[in-house]
This record gives structure tokens, C-alpha cells and sequence, in this order.
């Protein structure tokens, strides 16, 4: 399910620390390099018969003192607009929707590029009293205030485009789209005697080492380990969930207790969820916009359509495809791992259950909500249908007890009807 080294390095990689720092660092290196060709002559032969980039020291001085003190102002204005944005994305939108912020490759090359601008010009004024004609780094610092300036344009414009709930909303179910397709590729699908696989006789409990949520395991070790004991590992932990210290984590059968360092290597714990291997996580994210565009100080009911129109269309993928096998099977075909998948109706219901509550006083948010789920009835598998269907009752008792007009009680019964319709005429015609 994960590569340690791949998730460990992919997190490392993300926030305002890698990036920025690697590309602050680049700047030095810059400033070094253009010291040395500078102090060396290295293109005096090239530049000083040509004219080109005539300048004395007094004057590289001042071009690089003024890049330095100008890139030292947009930083700051940079860091205060991404914090005006984290908070506006927090206290509108969605407070987990800050890490995706944090991912943003723009804000990180924004930031990096300006310190390695920054320092370049720094480290530049304090070399340059050695060289009589600092052509190169001069040149080198105009053309890194102007990529940086150029940078900072494009910045703001990808700073104003992210504000607009409706294009974070796509970029989170983009996001969601690609794990369901990670999880699904090549997998096989679910098949009713796979959990006969599971031995039915007392294994042994490995409790967990280590509180915190379950963000990724590594079922490349879980294989060899039960390979080379020759038994079978039940995993009851899945990505997503709370572990408590001591709560058991897997039964173990025919696996000896020295491997068990093993096997607490192979899951990742962590304080936070992360959208590694959690399909939830994203699902929730989603959920959570559009909540809080329906909770009363918001009362947005467009934002919370645009959360449902998005999330539909990534559930339709996950009932198109159906759940894939929880067992893993090795080179012989012998069953050597099972792991703890998340019902389908459980991932749907996840979505769907807290959207139906809080749309129900809203009559424009649930007739969108009922047209969502006929849209994925028309595209689901045929078995999975009766899980839409159970939704569709759920939402007529919350309608008879909610809605008291009577035209507005036909328009919605009109909806659930054709939904209904559609699901139980999708079922029929591929059963």
C-alpha cells in the first residue's frame, strides 16, 4: 500500500521548509559562482571589448542594495498575504483546508525564490569589495529580481484564483480522484468467499506501540513477513483510523513474536490524518466545506451545491468500480495478508449521511443533493445501486417530517421519485 521512503520523502518535501529553503540555497550558491567569475576574469575577454555591462563598484553596490532591501519588503508582503489567505480559508471555507494551502508549490517557489534573491544580493555586497568589475554578479541579481518579480505577479494571480471556493473545491476532489484510482488500478475486486481466507482458529493479538492516527501501511513488508513464517496476518488497523496505545492492531497467525518489530515498522502513525492511502480524509475535506457552508453563519447554499456536484462525481467513480479484494494472496496463491478495507457503503455513507441532515431545512441544497444521487445511479455497477436507493429513503422521511408546503413536498417527491427510478431501472436493466 505505500512506499516508507517514497511518503517519508513526500513529506518532507511539502510546507514552506523544503522548497524554500533548497532554493535560499541555491542563491548562495549562485552568488558564490558569480564572485568567482567575476574575481577571475573569467568573461572579461567576452564583455569588456564589447562594452557590455559596464558598471563600477559604487554603482554594483547600489543596484544590489536596492535588490536586497526590495526583496526583503515583498517577502514580508508575501508572507502576510499567505496569511491573510490561510485565514480566510480557515474561518470561510475549511480549516483542514490549510494544509492544501501549505502544499501549494506557487506559495513555496514564491517565498524561495525571494530569499534566494535576497541572499544572493547579501553575500554579493560583501564579496564584491574584492572585485573591480562585478559584471556577472550584478547581472546575475537584476536577473533574479526580475524572474522573482515576474514570479510575484503570477503569485498574486494563483492567490486569487485559490480564494474561490469553487476552485478548491475541484482541486480536492482532482486529489480525491487520483487516490481512488491509486487504490483501484490493477487491484482485484472484492469477492464474497475471500474472508473463508482468514483462519478459524485463535491467533494472536499485536497491540499497538504508539497513539495516533493510522496514515499508511506497508503491505510489501506484511507479505514477506508472513512468507517467510510461513502464516497469515489479519490487519484490524486501516489508514484513517484512531489507534490507542496497546489497542490490538492485527491477529497474527503462526507469526512469531520476534517479528513483531516488523510488523509495527510497516504502519505509519501520526498525529494528523494525511491524504496518503485515506480516501476519507479527502471525503471528509469535502464534507466539511460544504457543512460549513450551510451552518447558519455562512448560510452559503451555492457553495454547498458546488461541494455536492464534485463529491458525486468521485463517489460515482469508487460505485463504478466497486471496493477492491481485502486479501492479499502470494506468488503461489496462497492467502498470506488481509487488509481492513472500508465498507463501500461506508465510504459513501460517510459523504452522504451528513450532507442529507444538514440539507434537510434547505429545499434548494436537497433537490440539488437528490439530483446528485441520480446522476450517480445513472453511472454506478448494478450491485451497488440498493446502497443510492437506501439513501433515497433516508431523505423522503427527513422530507415528510421538514417540508410542510405543499407544492414544495411534490417538487421533492417528483425528484425522489425519478432518482428511485433510475436506480431501481439501472439495477433491472443490467441484473
Amino acid at each position: 500500500m505505500f512506499d516508507r521512503l517514497a511518503i517519508t520523502t513526500r513529506r518532507m518535501t511539502r510546507g514552506f521548509l523544503f522548497l524554500p529553503a533548497a532554493l535560499s540555497c541555491f542563491g548562495i550558491v549562485l552568488a558564490v559562482l558569480a564572485l568567482l567569475v567575476d574575481s577571475l576574469g573569467w568573461l572579461d575577454g567576452i564583455l569588456s571589448p564589447a562594452g557590455i555591462f559596464e558598471i563600477d563598484r559604487d554603482g554594483a553596490e547600489s543596484v544590489l542594495g536596492t535588490i536586497s532591501g526590495a526583496m526583503m519588503t515583498v517577502l514580508s508582503l508575501v508572507y502576510s498575504l499567505t496569511q491573510v489567505v490561510f485565514t480566510l480559508a480557515a474561518g470561510n471555507i475549511a480549516p483542514r483546508l490549510l494544509e492544501t494551502f501549505t502544499d501549494n508549490r506557487v506559495n513555496q517557489v514564491t517565498v524561495g525564490l525571494l530569499g534566494a534573491t535576497f541572499l544572493y544580493s547579501l553575500l554579493a555586497l560583501h564579496g564584491i569589495t574584492n572585485v573591480e568589475a562585478p559584471r556577472v554578479t550584478v547581472v546575475a541579481g537584476m536577473m533574479l529580481a526580475t524572474v522573482s518579480f515576474f514570479w510575484v505577479v503570477y503569485f498574486v494571480h494563483d492567490t486569487a484564483q485559490r480564494i474561490m471556493v469553487d476552485n478548491e473545491i475541484g482541486r480536492v476532489q482532482r486529489s480525491l480522484r487520483s487516490s481512488i484510482d491509486r487504490l483501484l488500478a490493477d487491484e482485484p475486486m472484492e469477492a464474497d468467499g475471500d474472508r473463508q481466507a482468514i483462519p478459524d482458529r485463535e491467533g494472536r493479538s499485536l497491540p499497538a506501540v504508539k497513539t495516533g492516527y493510522v496514515t499508511a501501511v506497508d503491505a510489501g513488508r506484511l507479505m514477506d513477513v508472513a512468507c517467510r513464517c510461513d502464516g497469515f496476518i489479519q490487519m484490524l488497523a486501516r489508514p484513517g483510523r484512531f489507534l490507542i496505545e496497546g489497542e490490538p492492531l492485527a491477529i497474527l497467525y503462526d507469526i512469531p513474536e520476534d517479528r513483531d518489530a516488523d510488523l509495527h515498522a510497516a504502519v505509519m502513525v501520526s498525529d494528523a490524518r494525511a491524504p496518503e492511502g485515506d480516501i476519507q480524509f479527502s471525503i471528509h475535506l469535502n464534507v466539511e466545506i460544504a457543512l460549513k457552508a450551510l451552518s447558519p453563519g455562512v448560510n452559503d447554499a451555492y457553495t454547498a451545491i458546488s461541494a455536492i456536484d464534485h463529491l458525486s462525481g468521485s463517489l460515482a467513480r469508487i460505485l463504478q468500480r466497486g471496493a477492491p479484494s481485502a486479501l492479499t494472496r502470494d506468488k503461489d496463491d496462497t492467502p498470506r495478508v488481509w487488509h481492513e478495507i472500508i465498507p463501500l457503503d461506508e465510504i459513501v455513507g460517510t459523504a452522504l449521511h451528513p450532507l442529507r441532515r444538514a440539507s434537510a431545512p434547505n429545499l434548494l441544497v436537497m433537490m440539488k443533493f437528490i439530483e446528485a444521487i441520480q446522476r450517480m445511479a445513472l453511472v454506478s455497477d448494478h450491485a451497488h445501486t440498493a446502497i443510492l436507493r437506501m439513501h433515497l429513503r433516508l431523505i423522503a422521511a427527513d422530507m415528510k417530517r421538514e417540508v410542510e408546503n405543499r407544492d414544495d413536498r411534490n417538487a421533492i417527491a417528483a425528484l425522489l421519485w425519478s432518482a428511485r427510478g433510475t436506480a431501481l431501472g439501472r439495477s433491472n436493466s443490467i441484473g
